[in-house]
């Protein structure tokens, strides 16, 4: 798993590494060691998606970038195996780089092993990354650890949607009834009855990633991955004895043939390549797909194919209950030499103008203005409007192009959206709950006793406290 593989990397990488004298630093205490009367020229980062997809495209952000940060700015983007690259560059004393790029899934154990800088008043201080009607305090909080902060956004993170080809239902003359678990199984009916061509199945997920149930377990109120409670103590809602009847309903949809047989094995690409070659009507994606859903159709699209994102069932309350990847971020490494200007590259990004750069590109080379219209050049249409950062992280961001169509309506979800934990335990928690999640859904073994052997099995792997 990788959540595996990324601590194990980084415990071993760091061995031999002393990073004591800077674990507890913070960012301020860096600056103030340089030599006052000298300012760093460059600013040097490791990058993984962010920049321009060859070689001439991230000359030309790179361009923009260091006219924008008021530094010269040399990126590094490795061509495989980018997390051994940081890990090795890590270990080799950070080797002069002054930003890097990781996921949030490596963030506690970056901090842990004292890699990163406490950049908590820089962040504060700041004119941009401090005024909270850029960035809200609640993302800053989703990956506050101990209440300091060690990194800052690459991009606004989305959700995922329950995405329905609404004509195909338009065809058959169908609708949703109700947003419920019983709404949702009669339309599969009616959609298994309309269509009953071989292959075709009215919903496909993927099951080993648990990434599309959260719409589902939002019925009864539950969030996916690992929850602390009130007391402090760690659980799994989704091996509650409350999520008994949402791994019914699942086996139920498996057993009456309205769910993929092939959703126990197949792939996220497997899945997608289905729900656009009409051999199912429904799945959960990200956001950003409802729209290259539809975009992908040309001319077909709305008639013969017209990709709706939803919210899944209501909650208990009334609402929705939809989940939000982990965030992508950009740390300052304790043995950076310019903290200044990679504090400046990281306001840059949550301008308006560092919005337009990690979306549309570079002017004069990604795109061109005519007539007061933004037109893609051949790069800008390889780039697809994404240059790290599809939907920037500025609250205040307008994007200077239109979305995808369909994405604009799926973005109104956000607001229902949260990131599930990322920790020590989520590979042990992915693993456990999948495997049972499985014979539940095949019909193995029932719900309930899926659900208990789940909980003990968690309770072993020490993932949950009882």
């Amino acid at each position: 798993m990788k959540q595996d593989f990324v601590k194990k990397a980084i415990a071993t990488t760091f061995v031999g590494l002393s990073l004591a004298a800077c674990g507890n630093t913070s960012a301020t205490d860096s600056s103030s060691s340089n030599d006052s009367d000298q300012k760093a020229d460059s600013v040097e980062i490791l990058t993984s998606v962010t920049g321009g997809k060859d070689e001439a495209g991230m000359e030309a952000f790179e361009k923009k970038l260091s006219e924008l940060a008021g530094y010269t700015v040399h990126m590094e983007k490795p061509a495989s195996d980018y997390n051994q690259v940081l890990l090795q560059k890590l270990k080799a004393g950070g080797e002069g780089l002054d930003l890097i790029y990781f996921d949030q899934a490596m963030l506690q154990d970056l901090v842990a092993q004292g890699a990163l800088l406490d950049i908590t008043d820089n962040i504060k201080n700041s004119s941009v990354l401090g005024d909270t009607s850029v960035i809200p305090e609640s993302e800053w909080n989703s990956i506050a650890i101990d209440n300091k902060l060690y990194a800052s956004f690459n991009k606004k993170e989305i959700q995922r949607v329950v995405n329905i080809n609404e004509a195909l239902l338009k065809e058959y003359n169908l609708e949703l009834p109700e947003e419920t678990l019983a709404g949702y199984k009669k339309l599969f009916e009616e959609l298994k009855e309309k269509n009953d061509s071989q292959g075709f199945y009215p919903l496909n997920t993927v099951v080993s990633t648990l990434f599309d149930f959260q719409p589902w377990f939002a019925s009864k109120g539950l969030k996916g991955g690992i929850v602390v409670d009130k007391s402090g103590n760690q659980t799994v809602p989704w091996s509650s004895d409350e999520a008994v009847e949402v791994w019914e309903w699942l086996h139920e949809l498996y057993a009456e043939g309205l769910i993929d047989p092939n959703a126990l094995t197949d792939t996220t690409k497997e899945l997608r390549q289905k729900f656009q070659s009409e051999q199912t009507a429904v799945v959960v994606d990200w956001a950003a797909w409802t729209g290259l859903y539809n975009a992908n159709v040309a001319d077909q699209y709305p008639n013969e194919f017209k990709a709706v994102a939803h919210g899944g069932t209501k909650t208990p309350d009334g609402t929705y209950m939809l989940t939000r990847g982990g965030a992508s971020l950009w740390g300052i490494p304790a043995s950076s030499d310019n903290v200044e200007g990679a504090m400046k590259v990281l306001e840059t990004f949550a301008t308006q103008e560092g919005g337009d750069l990690l979306s549309v590109g570079v002017e004069g080379y990604d795109y061109n203005i005519e007539d007061g219209k933004l037109v893609q050049t051949e790069a800008g249409k390889v780039a697809n409007n994404d240059h790290g950062a599809p939907f920037p992280i500025s609250e205040k961001y307008v994007s200077p192009t239109d979305y995808n169509p369909g994405v604009s309506e799926a973005m109104k979800l956000l607001q229902y959206a949260s990131i599930e934990s990322y920790g020590p335990d989520t590979a042990a928690y992915t693993e456990i709950v999948s495997k049972e999640a499985i014979k539940i859904i095949k019909g193995d073994i029932s719900a309930k006793e899926g659900v208990k052997e789940m909980r003990d099995n968690l309770v072993k792997a020490k993932v949950i406290d009882k």
